[in-house]
């Protein structure tokens, strides 16, 4: 008889186990649609070239939040530090740079002074709580490649996965050479 409940117990155990593992794969699921989206957007966004706009061809989230080209995404800390926004699982920051290379966390107060600020966007995707995933990071850029790493650090809307050195190649040609094999392309939707 003990043996029994014993065995009973040790199911439910692994039930839940189950089930937790289930949860948290569909929250990273969840967050790499969104990643997904935000790559699509950017490059529609791209091709339509807005007029009049001093930053081109790529935007912010909170541009793309504006103009309807995103839906599903909550503000969680918008202004001069950083631009990010979540889902329910996952948050999600846009880094423009101007044709130097240099990245701007959030639109600048005189953007026609950057030069060629959107030439070229980076995406950033990190858990939003540690506990409601399986610590997948995600990365991509105007290339249109959708990369997922492994991310055992950075949770919650004060991580800066953006900020690590060395960072993932923003061309996917330098990826797949072997400049970071942590990394693995989930999509690709091409480059512009």
């Amino acid at each position: 008889m003990l043996v029994f409940v014993a065995l009973a117990l040790l199911g439910v155990r692994i039930a839940t186990v189950v089930a937790s593992g289930a949860a948290l794969h569909q929250s990273e699921v969840a967050g790499r649609e969104m990643a997904q989206r935000i790559v699509v957007a950017e490059l529609k966004r791209r091709a339509d070239a807005p007029a009049g706009d001093p930053i081109t061809p790529y935007a912010f989230l909170s541009t793309l939040v504006a103009e309807g080209r995103l839906t599903g995404l909550l503000p969680v800390a918008h202004g001069k530090e950083r631009d990010l926004w979540r889902n329910e699982s996952y948050v999600f920051h846009v880094r423009l740079l101007n044709k130097l290379g240099r990245p701007l966390t959030s639109r600048p107060e005189r953007p026609e002074l950057e030069p060629g600020l959107g030439a070229n966007f980076e995406l950033w995707a990190w858990p939003f709580d540690r506990k409601h995933t399986t610590l997948s990071l995600f990365f991509a850029s105007d290339v249109g490649a959708l990369l997922q790493g492994d991310n055992g650090v950075f949770a919650g809307i004060g991580a800066r996965p953006e900020e690590v050195q060395p960072l993932p190649p923003r061309t996917l040609e330098k990826e797949l050479d072997g400049a970071g094999k942590q990394w693995i392309v989930v999509s690709d939707h091409g480059a512009p």
